[in-house]
């Protein structure tokens, strides 16, 4: 890289994301910190904007066109923000111009790119105009999408370098932790889901909930199904950070439901989920099943009749779920699946880079 390391190993770095607390970006600065690494952070993202607040017409439409504005002025603050930073890191920085990549590479021309993605990239959706034109000057692109880092899609994408990383955990947040009955009344189900509405998942919870089974839903965009059947719980508001690990901990079954429109085969909840202690019924393909063993750390479902057998059956078997739920904490762990073993990982494979 280059001689501007302030020890052996560590990397001076500038993280340009959504930086609120309910973001993994934050978690991930914390996991390169605790690594040795120097980070500074741009906001994409002005003070107070996060996952809860209304996009205005405005965004919308920019959004739709696939020209997002930037209205915390990132392409302006890395210029001074990188100046002499051994990487300039992306996480949805999808607003930061071609331009200010070139310009930030013509004052440092030393200073590596590297993109992080939670995204099937093939999607044109989750693809701005300043991102797709930025592809080409990216140096290395981390995704999380085994898909994209086919040779064909590569390609496609007109991206140079690409690494593949599984989803994973952080160290602090996500783990096991005690719940009293206090916190079982507050936070606990049978069966509980954290995440986003979309159809799909909808389908699946009313599925169990008018077939008997108790159901708990945390997250954005529910709201429309409340009061939709008696045994099924809408929270109407997410579950970040310790209140994440209090209600795995306090249901019984966690479920883990796939974006079908971003051709997941694992998701973040697919790691954090198992490293909280939690017991997890998950969608099922090979990739994650090769991470996580079917009934042994996690058991899987195809369709909502076999997520409704499974969720009737593992209600009753408090000891075997225990048994699985230890299983999948241990198997994280002993997988390196952490924020900073994937740190080190990409950081790894930028070292061996070609460049």
């Amino acid at each position: 890289m280059t001689g501007r390391k302030s020890s052996p190993g560590s990397r001076n770095i500038v993280v340009v994301g959504e930086t609120f607390a309910a973001s993994r970006t934050p978690q991930r600065v914390a996991a390169m910190r605790r690594l040795g690494h120097t980070v500074r952070t741009v906001p994409t993202m002005p003070p107070g904007v996060d996952y809860e607040t209304a996009p205005s017409l405005a965004t919308r439409l920019r959004y739709r066109l696939r020209v997002p504005a930037d209205p915390a002025g990132a392409n302006a603050a890395i210029l001074s923000a990188a100046c002499g930073a051994d990487i300039l890191w992306l996480e949805t920085a999808r607003m930061i111009r071609p331009s200010a990549l070139c310009r930030l590479k013509s004052l440092n021309p030393e200073t590596a790119i590297v993109c992080y993605s939670e995204d099937d990239m093939m999607n044109p959706r989750n693809r701005t105009v300043w991102l797709q034109r930025s592809m080409p000057l990216i140096d290395l692109w981390a995704t999380t999408k085994s898909l994209n880092v086919r040779p064909e899609e590569r390609d496609a994408l007109k991206l140079r370098n690409m690494l593949f990383v599984n989803n994973s955990y952080d160290t602090d947040i996500h783990r096991p932790v005690d719940v009293g009955p206090a916190d079982i009344q507050t936070f606990g189900a049978p069966v509980s889901f954290i995440g986003t509405y979309e159809a799909p998942r909808a389908r699946s919870v009313i599925h169990l909930a008018s077939s008997g089974v108790p159901v708990r839903v945390w997250g954005n965009g529910w709201e429309k199904l409340r009061g939709r059947h008696e045994n099924l719980k809408i929270e109407g508001r997410p579950a970040y950070n310790d209140e994440f690990a209090k209600v795995v901990a306090a249901s019984m079954v966690n479920l883990c439901f796939l974006r079908h429109a971003n051709r997941d085969l694992q998701t973040c909840r697919s790691i954090e989920l198992p490293a909280c202690g939690g017991f997890m019924v998950h969608e099922r393909n090979d990739e994650i099943e090769a991470l996580l063993r079917d009934l042994r750390e996690a058991v899987y479902f195809s369709d909502d009749d076999e997520l409704l057998s499974l969720c009737r059956f593992w209600l009753d078997q408090e000891d075997r779920r225990k048994s699985v739920a230890t299983n999948a904490r241990k198997r994280v762990e002993a997988l390196e699946l952490s924020h900073q073993a994937n740190i080190s990982r990409i950081l790894g494979a930028l070292d061996g880079m070609d460049r």
